[in-house]
């Protein structure tokens, strides 16, 4: 009956710890196959600042939104959610439907009054696991130098 009583509690540690272990792995897993996506928009964010706002159309395609800021800016939305032409950039319409927005990438982007790209920011609906980040990286791919990660 001691053995039994002492047996138990390693039984559960050792779960527990083959637990930890297993779930460490699949999160190292799960990053490992995101990274070069991850890298890719960090790269994109980086290197679009203070480029011509040409670029955008070039690299990227039609926004789904443009708004005027305070200071004689413009703010424009691009959106995974958005249709693509035939050589992959994006569409301004027809306007994705709520649902697909809702699980969309957004890269939310500033431009001052003369053309120069301030900020280049991301959100991803979706959250960032199971190849959601895809989606990010694919908005943004073209707009980097070094897209030779996939």
């Amino acid at each position: 009956m001691t053995q039994t009583m002492e047996r138990a509690p390693r039984s559960r540690g050792l779960a527990r710890v083959l637990a930890l272990a297993s779930a460490t792995v699949f999160t190292g897993f799960l990053a490992g196959c995101g990274a070069p996506h991850l890298h890719t928009v960090r790269e994109a964010k980086a290197e679009l600042v203070g480029q011509d706002v040409a670029v955008l159309e070039q690299c990227i395609g039609e926004p789904l939104l443009a708004d005027w800021t305070q200071g004689g800016g413009v703010r424009y939305a691009y959106s995974s959610a958005q249709m693509r032409d035939d050589g992959g950039l994006l569409l301004s319409e027809p306007v994705p439907d709520e649902a697909d927005r809702e699980r969309a990438c957004v890269f939310t982007v500033h431009v001052d009054g003369d053309g120069r790209i301030t900020a280049v920011r991301s959100k991803n609906h979706a959250g960032w696991g199971f190849g959601s980040i895809k989606a990010c990286s694919r908005l943004v791919r073209e707009c980097v130098e070094d897209d030779d990660l996939y």
